[in-house]
């Protein structure tokens, strides 16, 4: 074999694994809607959405958040992995590591499911797959009791500021209406949840937008395609690119390389105990804590339904008429 065909062998090769990644995953965010729902009486909820809801979609695109950038600014991550262009922090970049002789000796609880982190008992290494304040966060989750609350700034009900408050009963108390649980984040605004509202399946987009080549690319789709406002449209970028990263070898394994590379992903998404795929627990552990934190918002935070078979414990019941009441 010459040398030049052997270059082009090697390019052919490079190239085939590139368009691997860029077509491999669904985004933390994306994955209640992409889990295919045992119950069917879900997804016709989902379809047939309330009287009155459209309307509802319409005059929270109208609103204006008047402070994104201090919601974001108090989620205290690190600058130095901020993608060129970009108007928020990864949550990801720079990881967590710690040295210490066992487990016991985290300076945080250890985290709910192992495939967030990565210990080395011979080296006494712990590494946690996000921010140290992703970490802290994602640790005491079973205490944590905050809500995300909107108050309105104007008559017209247009200009309004997010804020967190340590529980429910403080927000109300100052005059907010709670919009979802948990703090607030990237995605937390009115107009982001109106996009959530408006397409409870975004599983389709969002493997559109994933294929992109470029960070800016991804988010630029996902801003075009779902409608998310610029920094969410970040938050859910950085995940896509962590998942790619981390979660390549789980996925092949389970599904197939040609499976993958043809982006035919639709088989059993949940095993018959209900546990999550080798590829889906994946993204959910390893991408997951990190999404949640700098999003702030999800569908089930904030009271969506969605294919997903979800116990009461998980959906947070939320009023979102109240606004503009």
């Amino acid at each position: 074999m010459t040398a030049s065909r052997i270059r082009r062998a090697g390019a052919l090769v490079v190239l085939g694994f590139v368009a691997l990644l860029l077509i491999l995953f669904v985004s933390s965010s994306d994955r209640q809607a992409v889990l295919d729902g045992r119950a069917s009486v879900e997804r016709e909820v989902v379809a047939a959405l309330p009287p009155g809801t459209g309307a509802l979609i319409e005059r929270l695109r109208r609103t204006h958040l008047l402070n994104a950038d201090e919601n974001h600014d108090r989620l205290g991550l690190d600058s130095a992995s901020r993608a060129r262009g970009f108007l928020t922090n990864s949550p990801y970049e720079p990881p967590y590591r710690e040295s210490c002789p066992t487990l016991a000796d985290l300076r945080y609880p250890l985290p709910p499911h192992p495939q967030s982190y990565e210990w080395d008992e011979a080296a006494g290494t712990f590494f946690f797959r996000g921010q140290e304040p992703v970490l802290e966060w994602y640790s005491s989750l079973a205490s944590d009791t905050e809500v995300c609350a909107v108050r309105f700034a104007d008559s017209a009900r247009v200009d309004y500021r997010l804020r967190t408050f340590p529980d429910a009963e403080s927000a109300v108390a100052e005059g907010h209406v709670v919009t979802h649980r948990r703090h607030c984040g990237t995605c937390s605004s009115l107009g982001d949840l109106a996009a959530y509202m408006a397409r409870p399946d975004l599983t389709s987009p969002a493997r559109t937008c994933a294929r992109r080549l470029t960070a800016g690319g991804v988010k630029q789709c996902l801003m075009e395609e779902i409608g998310l406002s610029e920094r969410c449209a970040e938050t859910w970028t950085y995940n896509v690119l962590h998942t790619r990263r981390r979660c390549a070898g789980a996925c092949i394994g389970h599904y197939g390389l040609w499976h993958v590379v043809t982006n035919d992903m639709d088989g059993a998404r949940v095993d018959e105990d209900g546990s999550l795929n080798p590829c889906l627990a994946c993204d959910e552990y390893a991408s997951g804590p990190g999404f949640r934190f700098a999003a702030g918002r999800t569908r089930r935070s904030s009271g969506l339904v969605s294919a997903i078979p979800r116990t009461a414990g998980e959906m947070y019941a939320v009023e979102h008429w109240r606004y503009f009441r």
